[in-house]
């Protein structure tokens, strides 16, 4: 990871928590080396939110899963000790059968806690993008209370 780039993260990490919605994204096709690596340097807990999530649905009937998905994130940022957790692996956030919009889901848990998350897409013209238009998961988000920091493919 270049110096220029963990200074930014580690920069904006702090500048964050003065803000409404405490949401740091970091989007890229090598996103998820640059988050293991700035995690273990600075001891930040990480989840896999796509995989602790599918456990805890697994208790849920098939019809109230829609609704527990929240209350559930919800939970997860709770259990983790620290200022900072980070998410990693959020697709499940957007699977079609859930209903979620995963943003709000990203926003509202940001209240209270730094979240950092990694995010499979692209930001491009600031607008953030999951998915390709032809995918069921495909979303695209233009006003957004987050921050976002884009790693190039050269990165990593």
């Amino acid at each position: 990871m270049s110096d220029d780039l963990s200074y930014k993260i580690k920069e904006e990490l702090v500048n964050i928590r003065f803000r409404r919605h405490q949401l740091l994204i970091i989007c890229g096709v090598n996103c998820n080396k640059i988050i293991k690596d700035i995690t273990r340097e600075l001891a930040i807990p990480c989840v896999n939110l796509s995989l602790k999530l599918s456990e805890e649905l697994l208790e849920v009937p098939v019809t109230q899963r829609s609704r527990k998905v929240s209350q559930l994130v919800d939970k997860l940022v709770f259990d983790c000790t620290g200022e900072i957790v980070c998410f990693e692996h959020i697709e499940l956030l957007f699977h079609p059968q859930l209903q979620q919009d995963p943003m709000r889901i990203l926003e509202n848990i940001s209240r209270n806690k730094v979240i950092l998350v990694s995010w499979n897409g692209h930001y491009v013209n600031g607008k953030l993008i999951y998915a390709e238009p032809d995918h069921p998961e495909y979303r695209v988000y233009n006003e957004l209370e987050a921050s976002v920091i884009t790693v190039d493919q050269a990165e990593g």
